[in-house]
């Protein structure tokens, strides 16, 4: 079934999961740990695909497992600050100007530039929300994709839409500016919203659809299975013993040849000179 916006939400999912790779960079820069760094990395892994992970758990289960696996950089940055008391960041712009200067007055040497605790939690929570942002359209994208329903539930773009406690993004730009009232003469959809080229938006999320899908999580049926097996064709088997599914393929094949050969008589001049003969032919072959 053809699915509104798919591809552009797909495009949206790419782009959110490589500026959260460019933010981890950029925080492990600011406080270099390789390990706070590694469990950023693996938060993240999961967020751009969480129902391929793992299609039986919801939302709200991947909400908690970002949190737990963002809380050692959050109690990090919180009470030690930036890891070693400096950076790896070099200075372009004279960011580290005016600190040399107050280092200079008070005879500290050290000249580099150091974050303080609030830039660092400015940018782990940014980077949660991001995330969580991230982690929502990318299961809802696939849930509304592979959902069997005639009329599934979409809750990227609810309908009909509404101004309440949303957050309107990425705006559709082959979308009207404001589509003309409809005629009370002329017979109107129930569901013209739901028309792509009437909707102003790609993803309209909705903090009350969020916080009760949160609370309330729904049990989705797991995508379909695209593997590799079903996109090639089988190979031959090039190992020197049959696996157990060759086997039971041999065997069907003998069993359906046995049945082949039952079903029809194969003439033999020295068991028996009677032939078969066809209807409607010539025996050529009869003795006079």
């Amino acid at each position: 079934m053809n699915k509104r916006f798919h591809v552009q939400r797909l495009h949206v999912v790419h782009s959110l999961d490589s500026l959260l790779y460019q933010l981890h960079t950029l925080s492990f820069f600011l406080s270099p740990s390789l390990w706070l760094y590694i469990c950023r990395v693996i938060s993240q892994f999961h967020c751009s695909k969480p129902r391929e992970l793992d299609p039986t758990r919801s939302l709200r289960f991947f909400f908690v497992m970002l949190f737990v696996l963002n809380v050692p950089n959050l109690w990090n940055h919180a009470s030690r600050g930036a890891v070693e008391g400096r950076t790896v960041v070099l200075d372009f712009v004279g960011m580290c100007h005016f600190v040399q200067i107050i280092q200079l007055i008070s005879s500290h040497l050290s000249p580099a530039f150091i974050p303080s605790r609030l830039h660092l939690l400015s940018l782990d929570l940014f980077i949660m929300v991001l995330q969580f942002l991230l982690t929502t359209i990318a299961y809802e994208t696939s849930a509304y994709y592979h959902s069997e329903d005639i009329d599934p539930d979409d809750l990227l773009l609810p309908d009909p839409l509404t101004n309440a406690l949303t957050i309107p993004l990425f705006h559709n730009a082959s979308a009207s500016v404001e589509s003309p009232q409809a005629s009370p003469l002329l017979p109107t959809g129930s569901k013209d919203s739901s028309d792509p080229h009437k909707l102003p938006f790609i993803i309209d999320l909705h903090l009350n659809s969020i916080l009760a899908q949160v609370r309330n999580p729904r049990l989705l049926p797991p995508p379909l299975s695209t593997g590799a097996d079903d996109s090639v064709l089988p190979l031959p088997s090039t190992t020197s013993w049959h696996l157990p599914g060759f086997r039971m393929w041999m065997r069907a094949r003998q069993m359906r040849e046995g049945r082949d050969v039952g079903s029809r008589t194969i003439p033999s001049t020295a068991a028996s000179d009677t032939r078969m003969n066809l209807p409607g032919g010539m025996d050529l072959g009869s003795e006079p």
